[in-house]
């Protein structure tokens, strides 16, 4: 029964992680395009 729990919590422990880490790689591929149009638009001015 307690190796059931701690499974459990290191599962969902993972699953908050992986979330986390998702949306941060989102947030870091936003604003990387955003940085390179923003370039884009400066070479082509």
């Amino acid at each position: 029964m307690e190796d059931d729990l701690k499974k459990q919590g290191y599962s969902k422990e993972e699953e908050y992680f992986y979330k986390l880490n998702q949306e941060l790689l989102e947030k870091t591929k936003k604003k990387s395009e955003e940085t390179r149009k923003s370039e884009i638009d400066k070479d082509d001015a």
